[in-house]
């Protein structure tokens, strides 16, 4: 539920300018999820969302760039570090060179978590769940193209 929760925080944000906690509780409650504000700030936290300035002098909640920026060039780094990517229903299945699977998974999950429902890392696998056995082939081929990973 809190992986759905934080997938819905970072569209409404993308999509709309959130200026406040209280706006946020407001706008999850009307997607049907039971928070409370101590909940939505929790989240914000774990997300590392930051406030940035609008024309108006108001401020919004956005998504903090150089975290992005930075788990960009680790995948670029990790791109050497990908066996195989291969989906088999709504799971995907990124094999990686031994004790490389937690670092490129925490990348994916900084840069793309919101894509995908949840993903699991151990030493040289990472699975990644999808919504249904289409996304899961439209993922692989995101991925490939992001690790420059041929068959």
């Amino acid at each position: 539920m809190k992986q759905k929760r934080h997938q819905k925080i970072l569209n409404i944000i993308s999509e709309k300018d959130v200026k406040t906690q209280e706006q946020l509780t407001e706008e999850l409650k009307n997607m049907g999820f039971m928070v409370t504000q101590a909940t939505v700030s929790r989240d914000i936290k774990e997300l590392g969302l930051i406030k940035i300035p609008l024309s108006d002098g108001s401020y919004k909640y956005a998504i903090t760039r150089e975290e992005k920026k930075d788990s960009r060039e680790h995948l670029t780094i990790f791109s050497k570090s990908i066996i195989s990517i291969q989906s088999a229903m709504h799971t995907i299945v990124v094999k990686t060179h031994s004790g490389m699977a937690q670092a490129v998974a925490a990348s994916l999950d900084m840069i793309m978590g919101h894509e995908f429902v949840g993903s699991i890392a151990g030493d040289d696998t990472i699975i990644i769940i999808m919504e249904n056995t289409k996304s899961a082939e439209e993922m692989v081929v995101k991925l490939r193209r992001m690790f420059n990973w041929k068959d």
